[in-house]
């Protein structure tokens, strides 16, 4: 009896297999409830929910109650009512589930695009055709049901059907698609309706016939497939209705790169390592630092909090970048990401040559840090590749890589000299990581929560991304039994570190809502490391349909930023970065990527197969990168939906072909493709939603057929060569985004646009020659974002104002542009008008306090004139935020105007500048200005404040210490970061400012009358710049608040600050003292200075202070030093390693102290006319590595001594109309590795003693029209790598390629640059 029963108990996954336990507990009589585990009587028999084989379940706890058992249904029936399953959160799934678990998540996703696509079509008019109503509605009430109880049931699905399932589903998803498409077309193009049309075309009628016959049997499989598990009506009476899923989705902010305050568990490896990247200043060769850790365990946050560390780190480095390099490591492709790094512009269509030269001018003879993240590569010649490189550069001593990696051995292949191998997360880091990454609910956690929350934490094996995922899927889950759920779920039991990571990750993914699944597994079309761009990766989710309809929301673009904040929030996207006109741009983690990879499984391709297989015609989605394709199946395309196509050199003839099968295909990306393959894409793909195409030169205008693209919604071409687009464009009525950004030779918009009557967004931002947008602009009433910023508009068309749903109007850098339309209050509903640097703007219109609803304005001009707001208007606008330039105060001056703008409430407000007046504009109320300063006091929450062309006699009374304090006994301006305070003519005193805790860069300039400065305290404090203070004469910068005491002859005393004292702090590093003839700095500079910047005379200072800490100084001028003693001030400066001396007219020559500065690598002397030789002593800078002369017209030459300076490494002469030789002594510079003679009209040779420079790598000669020969010599120098000669018309003649007489002498050299034209 006991064997019958355990049988029936396996009997197709219909209830649960009996464990060893409750086998020997029957044979006494007795069984286990799987939920309660109570024990029962033979008689008494619980309900068990039916499971596939292996798993265990919950059940109800129900009397005395008989099993009834139905085969063909999912569950088996007690009597005593209790067939309803518990939700899956409260039950344990087996590892032979977790497969199961997964599919089911990947079914929920595939449902939700499915439903997406049935909603509007059984809505629709057209839905009625040929009796197709009634099938659309029970397709779509089919995939409702079947979803929920996926999601309530999922891990309980029988593995097998779930597999036909998900089968099917595509299939019903592949026949929505065609007959969506299809039946929209129809509808667009009729006159009378969709009937109209079906009724007088039998071609198409038939069509439709054929559309709703696959429809009647789609839905017929797909009804059957879930028969063949469970009745319709018993899924709808078992659905959970206790507890829905929860589709909730979470705000939030656009995050920084790396937030300090929220890592955790990580302070002691960061000094660590930044004790290991400056030990070695002096060190020729580049170091190599390797963090190695498995993924997910914060190897990068790590490096982040190094990279950005400004105590140490930004003071040690003159130059740090970053790389991310991922699996893809190429030297080409490093060079590029290198130059990206620091360059302004990308590396589009920059030759490699180029790009090596600007990053050699950028890193030579600077010490770098260089951050390689991510590092895979174990291939020793491509890093000696990479190495070659950076060494040719001519990198400053000390420079350091700092590399992540989760490989040992890639460590070592780079020759790490210091491996960090970064340990996982305590017990309590975890546990305060798993906290801070949760959002709790408004009660609070009983204990029973925080138990069972450390067992899920324990379980992470200390990996913060485990720990943060996890966390975030437990972000409003209330109920206790989800959380156990969470803890018992033998994902989490995976063995090894790794594999756990890997397992959390599904785990969260499983946990997602189903309507952002698909979202997050899109995302992995993009090579990793990819940045993504959030309103092109919400467009295209709107065009694969993955955007639900949300009751009360207008539109899809609302819903999709929900969708992408909560993806944000669960980790699974991250680095979110949002630059200066607000497009936000992310990534994915490496992990993530992988797994949003593994769950599209065989539905994507990263390759082209060459014949056609099953599994090829199967393919939804590609992603390409860098391949070559001459030879693909025609059916390849049959079934994709999303193409991305990178760097691909293909046959477009053949792939033309392949496109013509590509009916599903609803979005392509294509970046550095050729102008062929762009026309065949627009030419054979006719169904396309999303076309984004990017960085594709030479091409001026797009096809005539982009406008056949009838269902086109979202059009991309950026950094393109465009002129103009078709007149055509009018006929894509579904177009909702245009994106043209950055086509730097586009004039203008076709007045068809105005024809795109759904058009929601355009973006012609760094379109730099544009000037006029369609006057009729104003009918396109959908326009919600209008991007306009750096072009050359001077006038907005006065339809712009009829707009009434605009959101967006950013005009930044539009610095042509001179006024607005005097309607622009109208536009009620916008949130952004940025009119940042728009520099010719007279005044703002009238009403501009109508915009009720504004967050970002930027500038707020005011001007005399009635047609003019004045600033009182403000007050309207209290959402405001970011940076807000006031411009023009003088023209409003009015202080009961100035309190009702009420800039205090404006609590979003970041960044405050207050302009007055920018030259004299004659007489002025100094008493009123004064007022109306006192009446704009910014809010407390400020970060950076300008103040300029303010003429009052007094400071602001906000900024000044107050016996009272601040809130609380706070400071005023807490977060205060930098403020600059610009041409306060009339300003005498500047007593008693204001503690300001975070105050990190303080700039006085061109105040003639200020003669007192006092204040603080500035713990924070980094940089001051006092430029041009004439009468300033006694500045006592303290670190404490300190003072001397007259009355007992000396000493301090903690009482009351000096009048003119200024506690700066102990973090002042960098002074700029500039035109402070007066100034004394007492009692002594700060020990913290490193760099000091000294201009004008400023002997007063000098005479007062001690700078045996000082490591850099740069006089500009004589800087007080003079041409005699006062350089004698050099002497105790032992740590001073760089020097420069620049404009220093009646400077004849440098002092022999010079030679005392024996930390010196870096001297520079530019533009001393009078200057005509250099000390002997120069020869005793043992540690020079760096010597620079330039435009110094009477210098001559150069001491004996400097042959003596082992370390010299480059020697720079330009300008230097006087020189007429090069000392021989100058070929016993065996270090020399960079040699550049440039604008020596004098100089006729270069001397033989060049062959001597075994170590010279480049060597530069410009503009030295006297030379007509290179040395015998040159051809010995083997190290020599670059040769550049310009404006050098005979010795370019003599060097000429396989024709000179001089060939033989350079022809070894790899890089040869040669020409007659000015250097």
């Amino acid at each position: 009896m006991l064997l019958e029963t355990s049988k029936k108990a396996a009997f197709t996954g219909s209830v649960c297999i009996l464990s060893t336990l409750e086998v020997h507990q029957r044979l006494k009589g007795y069984r286990y409830c799987t939920c309660c585990r109570r024990r029962r009587r033979r008689s008494t028999i619980c309900c068990v929910p039916a499971f596939s084989p292996g798993s265990f379940g919950n059940s109800c706890c129900a009397g005395s109650s008989s099993l009834t058992w139905h085969p063909n249904q999912s569950w088996s029936v007690c009597s005593c009512g209790g067939s309803k399953p518990e939700t899956p959160s409260t039950r344990i799934p087996d590892k032979g589930e977790n497969m199961v678990s997964m599919e089911a998540a990947v079914v929920t996703g595939i449902l939700k695009v499915v439903g997406n696509k049935l909603a509007p079509l059984v809505i629709k008019e057209y839905r009625s055709v040929v009796g197709v109503k009634k099938d659309l509605q029970e397709l779509q009430n089919l995939a409702m049901e079947i979803n929920s109880w996926l999601e309530a049931q999922g891990d309980r699905a029988e593995g097998n059907w779930l597999k036909k399932l998900k089968d099917v589903t595509y299939d019903v998803d592949d026949v929505l698609d065609e007959f969506q498409l299809e039946a929209e077309k129809k509808y667009a193009n009729a006159d009378g309706g969709a009937m109209s049309r079906f009724r007088t075309k039998p071609k198409s009628f038939l069509l439709q016939c054929t559309a709703a016959w696959k429809i009647k049997d789609i839905k017929k499989r797909f009804a059957e497939i879930v028969n063949q598990r469970a009745d319709i009506n018993a899924i709808k009476n078992n659905i959970p209705d206790a507890h829905p899923a929860r589709h909730t989705t979470v705000e939030l902010l656009p995050l920084p790169n790396v937030d300090a305050s929220s890592v955790i568990g990580r302070d002691r490896e960061k000094h660590q390592i930044i004790s290991k990247l400056v030990e070695s200043k002096h060190q020729q060769k580049i170091k190599i630092v390797s963090i190695i850790g498995l993924g997910g365990s914060g190897k990068t946050t790590l490096a982040k909090l190094v990279f950005n560390d400004g105590n140490i780190i930004a003071k040690d480095f003159e130059v740090r970048l970053w790389v991310h390099v991922s699996q893809e490591f190429a030297v080409q492709k490093l060079v590029e990401k290198l130059f990206e790094a620091f360059a302004e512009n990308k590396s589009d269509h920059h030759p490699l040559p180029h790009m090596s030269k600007r990053i050699s001018e950028k890193l030579s003879e600077k010490r770098f840090l260089l951050v390689l993240d991510d590092v895979w590569t174990e291939d020793r010649i491509q890093w000696e590749e990479l190495m070659a490189f950076l060494n040719g550069i001519a990198p400053g001593p000390g420079s350091t890589i700092l590399l992540t990696t989760r490989s040992r051995e890639v460590a070592v292949t780079v020759g790490s000299t210091d491996h960090f191998d970064l340990p996982l997360l305590s017990p309590n880091d975890s546990w305060q990581l798993f906290q801070q990454s949760i959002i709790m609910p408004a009660t609070g956690w009983n204990f029973q929560f925080e138990e069972v929350g450390n067992q899920i934490v324990k379980k992470c094996g200390g990996l913060p991304l485990a720990i943060k995922v996890l966390a975030c899927a437990l972000t409003g889950k209330e109920r206790i039994e989800e959380w156990t759920a969470m803890r018992d779920n033998s994902l989490l039991d995976a063995v090894g570190e790794e594999n756990r990571l890997f397992a959390c990750l599904k785990l969260s993914y499983f946990h997602l809502p189903s309507h952002l699944k698909p979202c997050f597994t899109i995302c992995s079309l993009f090579p990793k490391g990819y940045m993504i761009d959030k309103e092109r990766l919400i467009d295209q989710w709107i065009a694969h349909d993955m955007i639900g309809v949300e009751d009360g929301v207008d539109y899809f673009e609302y819903t999709a930023h929900k969708y992408f904040n909560s993806l944000v929030q669960r980790s699974f996207l991250q680095d979110v970065d949002e630059n200066s006109y607000g497009r936000v741009k992310c990534r994915m983690h490496d992990l993530v990527h992988d797994l949003a990879q593994s769950i599209l499984g065989d539905k994507i391709s990263l390759v082209v197969p060459k014949e056609a297989s099953s599994s090829t015609r199967s393919y939804r989605y590609f992603s390409l990168t860098k391949q070559t394709i001459h030879l693909l199946p025609k059916s390849l395309f049959q079934k994709a939906r999303a193409l991305y196509a990178d760097k691909c050199e293909v046959d477009c003839k053949i792939f033309g072909m392949a496109l013509k099968n590509a009916r599903h295909l609803r979005s392509v990306t294509m970046d550095y493709v050729d102008k062929e393959l762009v026309q065949a894409v627009i030419l054979q793909v006719k169904n396309l939603k999303y076309l984004e195409i990017s960085r594709q030169y030479g091409e001026e205008a797009l096809p005539e057929a982009i406008s056949d693209i009838w269902s086109l919604q979202a059009l991309h071409l950026t950094y393109s060569d465009l002129l103009e687009l078709p007149k055509s464009i009018g006929k894509l009525q579904k177009l909702r985004t245009l994106n043209l950004s950055h086509c730097e030779k586009l004039k203008c918009l076709p007045d068809s646009i105005v024809d795109c009557q759904m058009i929601s967004s355009i973006d012609l931002c760094n379109c730099k020659q544009l000037t006029v947008l369609p006057s009729s602009i104003g009918r396109n009433k959908m326009l919600r974002v209008l991007r306009l910023g750096n072009t050359k508009m001077e006038r907005l068309p006065s339809s712009i104002t009829s707009l009434r749903n605009l959101e967006c109007l950013d005009l930044h850098e539009c610095r042509e542009l001179v006024e607005l339309p005097k309607d622009i209050g109208n536009l009620e509903k916008l949130h952004v008008l940025n009119l940042t640097k728009c520099e010719k703007l007279g005044g703002v219109p009238v009403g501009i306090g109508q915009l009720s609803w504004l967050q970002k304005l930027g500038l707020f001009a005011l001007e005399e004139g009635e047609k003019f707001a004045g600033i009182s208007e403000l007050a309207n606008l209290p959402r405001i935020g970011g940076e807000l330039s006031i411009r023009g105060i003088y023209h409003g001056l009015d202080p009961e105007d100035a309190y009702a703008a009420c800039l205090k409430q404006m609590t979003n407000l970041q960044g405050l500048d207050l302009r007055w007046r920018m030259k004299d504009e004659g007489e002025v109320n100094t008493e009123m200005e004064q007022a109306v300063l006192d009446g704009l006091e910014p809010p407390p929450g400020i970060k950076k404040l300008m103040i300029s062309g303010y003429s009052g006699r007094q400071y602001a009374s906000w900024m000044q210490n107050r016996v009272d304090g601040g809130v609380n006994g706070l400071p005023f301006f807490p977060f205060l970061r930098v403020m600059t305070l610009f041409k306060l003519p009339n300003l005498k005193h500047l007593h008693g400012l204001a503690e300001l805790p975070c105050l990190e860069e303080l700039v006085l300039r061109a105040m003639p009358c200020l003669e007192t400065i006092s204040g603080g305290p500035f713990p924070l404090l980094v940089k001051l710049l006092m430029c041009e203070l004439p009468r300033l004469e006694e500045v006592w910068m303290v670190a404490e608040r300190i003072m001397p005491d007259e009355k007992e002859g000396g000493g301090c005393s903690n009482s009351t600050p000096h009048v003119g004292q200024l506690r700066v702090g102990s973090c002042l590093s960098n002074l700029d003292i500039v035109k402070c003839p007066r100034l004394k700095v007492k009692p002594y500079l700060p020990s913290s200075l490193h760099k000091l910047l000294l201009a004008g005379r400023t002997e007063q200072l000098l005479q007062s202070s001690n700078f045996s800490q000082l490591k850099k100084l740069v006089v500009w001028g004589n800087g007080g030093l003079g041409s005699g003693r006062g350089w004698e001030l050099l002497q105790p400066m032992t740590a001073l390693e760089l020097l420069e001396i620049q404009h220093s007219s009646d400077l004849i020559e440098l002092p022999e102290s010079l030679g005392n500065l024996k930390s010196l690598r870096s001297l520079q002397v530019f533009a001393c006319s009078a200057i005509r030789m250099l000390p002997m002593s120069l020869g005793d800078l043992q540690s020079l590595q760096e010597l620079t002369i330039t435009i110094c017209h009477c210098f001559v030459s150069f001491p004996q001594s400097i042959g003596r300076l082992t370390s010299l490494q480059v020697l720079k002469i330009l300008l230097c109309d006087a020189l007429q030789q090069l000392p021989e002594c100058l070929g016993d510079l065996r270090s020399l590795r960079k040699l550049y003679l440039s604008g020596l009209p004098r100089l006729t040779c270069i001397p033989q003693f060049i062959c001597h420079l075994t170590s010279l790598k480049e060597l530069k000669i410009g503009r030295c029209p006297g030379i007509k020969s290179l040395p015998e010599g040159l051809k010995g120098l083997t190290t020599l790598q670059e040769l550049d000669i310009r404006g050098c018309p005979d010795l370019a003649r003599h060097c000429e390629r396989g024709k000179g007489e001089g060939w033989h002498l350079i022809s070894h050299i790899p890089r040869l640059r040669i020409g007659t034209g000015e250097a």
